[in-house]
């Protein structure tokens, strides 16, 4: 996801400026004060930053992400964009995990051909 951003999305200029982003790689890469390049559980990374001030964590990533965050319950809301591409092949949206995950629909949106819809998880 970062390097889609950075190469095809926002090449000249980091879209996330006001906030403090944690990618999670297997990468060495230079870390600064705005972008933190870490080989972390994403579990243990999320439990770190809930101790900390601050007010939501918005999890920007693929299924290799989320997974481990839906199977140990730590996601509130699911922001899924849809894009008018009919790929035929490709990476599924998320991969498969135990438990079932009830949603309640938030809002949905349409910008540029995109349809973005919010759901929280129902408690």
């Amino acid at each position: 996801t970062y390097h889609q951003i950075v190469t095809e999305l926002s090449p000249t200029e980091w879209i996330y400026g006001d906030f403090t982003t944690y990618v999670i790689t297997h990468n060495k890469s230079n870390s600064n004060e705005q972008i933190l390049f870490i080989d972390e559980n994403p579990i243990d990374l999320l439990e770190k930053l809930k101790q900390q001030d601050g007010k939501d964590i918005w999890i920007c990533g693929g299924q290799q992400l989320i997974t481990p965050l839906i199977q140990a319950n730590m996601i509130d809301e699911y922001h899924i964009s849809m894009i008018p591409t009919l790929i035929g092949k490709g990476t599924r949206l998320f991969e498969d995990f135990d438990q079932e995950t009830r949603l309640s629909l938030i809002k949905t949106y349409v910008y540029n051909g995109i349809v973005d819809i919010e759901y929280q998880k129902k408690y």
